[in-house]
């Protein structure tokens, strides 16, 4: 358009010009002067026809940019096809002092290496491998212990093992394989679930606005002989702004250990305190009905959360409860953090509980103090003190104290 206005007044200067030239000779202006006139007119209304058509091919591309920026907003999101790598160790000192035993204390490793490649927009490999046993809740490594002294090799295993399907634009996640524990624990407390457990079998996760479901569907054991013994769940709950700068994690969990009553499939060597009968086997099963919520906010201090998590087992007569609150506080680069949990014999799977609370396992009650200080990014270091009382179900109650000092190195 530019282009055609500085031409437009290139002609108008030419037509003045020459109209001051032709003024000093009379006779051509009188001979010329209508001819002049009507090739002008010709070229405005050429040109005034040419700024038309620019101004309309102008709004047509304005129009196709603004349907084009509008449809890529729209667009859903595609999965980033690189492939990431994880690596991370933590180097823990531990102390004891336990009611009865002497005075403990040990080092331990943990290790762990892992890849995820996307294969499709909406498909993705993941595994990973992690130091430790055969325990599906611990990936420690104790250093120096008898299976293992003098130096010896120590057991790597794989912890993870996936694939997830994550269709563009659902809010759903569908995983298979060996992988993270997809239900929600509030704040990472292990009342019902140790934070190193790793379900085998099948799960899907479903978010739509606040909203969210998470389901479960794995093996406990799978027997040639029996019945294979399920653990099947589902949670619901809903993520929400509380106030202006708060926000809300609250929900319900149902979960079903199938078979495992009186199961000869399933007889553990140690019972972790669930109660057994006498030959050995459990003596309730395991329909565990959970509730839980979690609110973070700001402070002066720094963001505060609390919350609660209560657990009840609806195929239990009695020692049937279990419970955790717990507050935590952020502080610049340090994190300061307390609990309280009670978690009777029967409450919940002693096998899958936190490992670390009194011990593992249930029947056991007490404090968790915990303070962590971030170096940088990729170094932190971490203390937690465990105050808890053992066995109180059944009589033979005692004390139990753990300090555990952390090194964390992550990639």
């Amino acid at each position: 358009m530019t282009r055609i206005v500085e031409a437009f007044g290139i002609r108008i200067s030419v037509f003045v010009f020459s109209v001051i030239a032709w003024g000093t000779t009379p006779q051509v202006l009188a001979a010329q002067h209508d001819d002049t006139i009507a090739q002008i007119r010709a070229q405005l209304e050429s040109l005034s026809e040419r700024l038309k058509q620019l101004e309309s091919q102008q709004q047509t591309t304005r129009v196709i940019a603004e349907q084009a920026t509008r449809a890529s907003s729209k667009a859903p999101a595609k999965m980033d096809r690189a492939i990431k790598t994880n690596a991370d160790l933590r180097y823990r000192f531990e102390s004891f002092d336990i009611e009865g035993t002497p005075d403990r204390h040990r080092n331990r490793i943990r290790a762990r290496v892992g890849i995820k490649a996307p294969v499709t927009e909406t498909t993705l490999l993941g595994f990973e491998l992690a130091s430790g046993s055969d325990d599906p809740i611990s990936t420690n490594q104790t250093l120096g212990d008898k299976l293992s002294s003098n130096f010896s090799s120590k057991r790597v295993n794989i912890d993870q093992a996936y694939m997830r399907w994550h269709p563009t634009d659902a809010g759903v996640d569908v995983y298979a394989g060996k992988f993270k524990n997809p239900l929600v624990r509030v704040a990472g407390n292990g009342l019902l679930w140790d934070g190193d457990l790793r379900p085998e079998g099948f799960a899907a996760k479903y978010s739509k606005d606040q909203f969210f479901v998470n389901a479960l569907g794995t093996w406990v054991n799978e027997s040639k002989s029996g019945d294979d013994v399920l653990l099947l769940g589902a949670q619901a709950g809903m993520k929400t702004k509380l106030f202006e700068s708060s926000s809300l994690t609250a929900g319900v969990g149902f979960y079903q250990y199938t078979g495992i009553e009186d199961s000869a499939e399933l007889m553990p060597v140690r019972s972790g305190g669930n109660r057994l009968t006498e030959e050995g086997r459990y003596l309730s099963g395991f329909d565990l009905l959970e509730g839980f919520a979690e609110i973070s906010t700001p402070t002066s201090f720094g963001k505060t959360t609390i919350y609660a998590d209560y657990v009840k087992n609806v195929s239990a007569d009695d020692y049937d409860t279990a419970y955790i609150i717990g507050a935590k506080l952020g502080i610049a680069d340090w994190s300061l953090g307390w609990a309280y949990e009670e978690i009777e014999a029967d409450s919940v799977y002693a096998k899958l509980t936190d490992s670390d609370f009194a011990g593992g396992g249930t029947d056991a009650k007490g404090h968790k103090l915990q303070a962590s200080y971030i170096i940088n990014k990729n170094v932190k270091l971490a203390g937690t003190l465990f105050l808890n009382d053992r066995g109180m179900d059944f009589g033979d109650e005692d004390d139990y104290q753990r300090f555990m000092f952390d090194l964390i190195v992550k990639y």
